[in-house]
């Protein structure tokens, strides 16, 4: 391999291993059980809150029925009245006045069904509110003391995270532009490590790629011969041989 890109694949190499380090303090963040805790709670606080809403408004449907049930056992109330006050002037109008009676006593039966299913359906919103108060105080408790945990992992870290950004900055300066470009091309692709050294028998020249574990074609053996690396023509990872 040419000096000049033996050195560039060096400094592109110690960049990918600072990389390394950095990811796998990341990943000890974003595995931690609090974090995965706290966004259960999270979760099980908005369900409650939104248990809570839908709730309110099933009350506010509750007491527009109970209105309107109201004014409808109000008119018949008075009807009634008005049918016990009057009196009957023969037979006919007798018998009218039984079926309006009986009309009526056929609406107030059904007005008591009414009043029962709202007085069930009442009992049903309040239970399930009482139900989301509780869940949701739980989950906010229970959310407080997994952030507590989480928050005093990432500063038990963020110090040395810190470090590392700053060495990973200061060390993107000496990288070569092209290769780094290729570098973050293939992160974004998650294919990491991007950089990997070949596998394989030095004596017979055979290798293969050290990311994903395929045998290089005759080309590629020549390649990584001749120039020092070659791109994997699977997982098109960066494969070199800095000896």
């Amino acid at each position: 391999m040419d000096e000049n890109i033996k050195k560039k694949f060096k400094a592109l190499i110690d960049y990918q291993k600072k990389d390394i380090e950095l990811r796998k303090l990341n990943n000890v963040l974003d595995r931690d059980e609090a974090l995965a805790s706290m966004n259960k709670n999270k979760r099980v606080f908005n369900d409650a809150k939104q248990a809570i809403a839908d709730c309110e408004q099933q009350a506010g449907g509750i007491l527009d029925m109970y209105g309107e049930l109201r004014k409808y056992v109000e008119e018949n109330e008075a009807l009634l009245e008005e049918l016990e006050k009057s009196e009957a002037s023969g037979e006919e109008e007798l018998e009218q006045r039984v079926k309006k009676l009986e009309s009526l006593k056929s609406k107030f039966q059904s007005a008591d069904k009414k009043m029962h299913d709202i007085d069930e359906k009442s009992k049903a919103v309040c239970s399930r509110r009482t139900d989301a108060l509780k869940t949701g105080n739980a989950a906010k408790i229970k959310f407080g003391e997994a952030r507590e945990k989480h928050n005093k992992l990432v500063n038990s870290k963020s110090e040395e995270i810190g470090r590392l950004k700053a060495e990973l900055e200061e060390q993107k300066k000496s990288l070569d532009p092209q290769f780094f470009a290729e570098y973050n091309k293939l992160v974004e692709e998650n294919k990491f490590p991007p950089v990997v050294p070949a596998a394989g028998d030095d004596k017979k020249n055979m290798y293969n790629c050290g990311g994903c574990g395929l045998n290089l074609p005759q080309r590629g053996n020549a390649m990584l011969n001749d120039k020092g690396w070659f791109r994997c023509e699977n997982c098109r990872r960066i494969i070199v041989r800095l000896d």
